[in-house]
């Protein structure tokens, strides 16, 4: 992992943690067949999602029976574990990137360059990929990861609950923060209303998402930034935004959504009736997992002052190492995953959106068993390219937390002038910016 990513690692715990890591895959005990290349394909996640990706292999190895590849699903903290692994010089041929690692993996040589494969794959197949695509996942104008998934975070509503407190949802137009703000209170218990239909209306978003939503920003530049942009009459703005609905109990704070995260609550609030609204992409939607209990559906990510619809950007993706020893049957394993055909099979279980647009129109993508009535909303957070990143370079992973936990302080300490958050961190920010620096990066 790049530079920015490793930890001391004992050389004891180093080998006992690579060493568990291989037992979990089939290919460390099993010996392949004369002639047949196998491939060690390490997946974040596990459940129907490793089913599924069983699925994809098996179709793929129909295709071409001179490979076999070895699914290793990896729950919990798989960067943490996929770390361990390089730092141990034990690596899959191909493995499943967190775009938080994305970039460092990328600069340090890790992944194998794909760029040809992703212009093969429109060329071929006469597609073109949404915007998030080439907005987010080319880096030095290279590609290192195959997508084949991708999706906006937009917000999640329980209709019965909804209707249960007299509340229609307005036009898209309509759809607002102040939308939010007016209703939320009324429909939280949390807020003093005895009779509210829920125990409270939902959570704050990821507060980066906030931050461009009312026009602010973070950068001059998302890939080489130089000056930071954080402290600003929008971000001030937003911050005032945030200290009224948190206050109002309205919507948790961020750091009442992260003790529920670490608790695994906030879905299961929602799909058990205690939530209005849950924030999350399409592969986090009630049914995503088992049958949904109640009507719900989706709405458009709500718009900031000045009209601005911005979520966080999510998508899957693929990368083979360049440390592979068989990296044509890797790329052949890669074009099959960028195909109409593969994705198809992930869109049809309903938690998955197309990264091709052509793919958006399709009747047979719109009529997914799994997706909601208003899927079109994803569609269009996607194809207006609004799903955004706060930096599309290393570190980012870092950078979103020194975010979510400055601005976490409006609400933890009320007290604390809102200039001198903001003014902190833009300070943090310029010294993080400091830090990749040194190692290398933004220069």
């Amino acid at each position: 992992m790049v530079r920015a990513l490793l930890r001391p690692v004992s050389l004891c715990s180093r080998f006992l943690s690579v060493a568990m890591l291989c037992a979990l895959g089939a290919g460390c005990t099993r010996s392949p067949d004369p002639g047949v290349t196998v491939l060690q394909f390490y997946l974040w996640g596990g459940g129907p999602v490793a089913d599924l990706e069983q699925r994809a292999i098996a179709r793929f190895e129909s295709e071409n029976p001179g490979i076999r590849v070895e699914l290793t699903p990896v729950s919990g903290a798989y960067n943490e574990k996929m770390q361990t692994l390089i730092v141990g010089g034990v690596m899959p041929d191909i493995m499943t990137v967190d775009v938080n690692a994305y970039y460092e993996w990328a600069d340090r040589g890790l992944l194998m360059d794909v760029t040809d494969l992703m212009a093969a794959a429109q060329r071929e197949q006469h597609l073109t990929f949404m915007p998030i695509v080439p907005q987010d996942l080319l880096y030095n104008g290279r590609y290192y990861v195959v997508p084949y998934g991708v999706s906006g975070v937009i917000p999640q509503v329980n209709l019965e609950l909804l209707a249960r407190g007299h509340v229609t949802i307005p036009p898209p137009a309509g759809v607002t923060w102040a939308w939010v703000e007016q209703w939320a209170p009324r429909l939280s218990r949390l807020s003093g209303h005895p009779e509210a239909p829920a125990e409270f209306f939902g959570a704050m978003p990821d507060m980066t998402s906030m931050l461009f939503t009312f026009g602010g920003r973070v950068f001059d530049d998302s890939r080489h930034p130089a000056k930071v942009l954080v402290n600003s009459p929008e971000a001030e703005e937003m911050c005032r935004y945030v200290r009224r609905v948190v206050g109002a109990r309205g919507l948790l704070s961020r750091a009442e959504t992260t003790k529920a995260s670490d608790e695994g609550t906030p879905y299961g609030m929602f799909s058990t009736g205690q939530a209005v609204m849950y924030i999350m992409g399409i592969w986090g939607h009630p049914g995503s997992q088992e049958p949904a209990t109640f009507a719900w559906d989706v709405i458009p990510f709500p718009a900031g002052p000045r009209g601005d619809r911005v979520t966080a950007a999510g998508a899957q993706l693929l990368a083979i190492s360049a440390r592979t020893k068989h990296a044509e049957a890797a790329r052949r394993f890669l074009r099959f995953y960028l195909s109409r055909e593969n994705i198809m099979l992930h869109v049809r279980t309903g938690n998955y959106m197309p990264v091709y647009r052509e793919m958006m129109d399709d009747p047979a993508v719109r009529a997914a068993p799994g997706y909601p009535r208003s899927v079109q909303y994803f569609f269009d957070t996607l194809e207006a390219g609004r799903s955004r990143l706060p930096v599309n370079g290393p570190g980012l992973g870092e950078l979103r937390r020194i975010i979510d936990s400055r601005l976490g302080q409006l609400t933890a300490e009320p007290d604390v002038p809102i200039p001198v958050i903001l003014q902190t961190l833009e300070d943090e920010i310029y010294r993080w910016l400091a830090r990749e620096k040194q190692k290398g990066f933004y220069r």
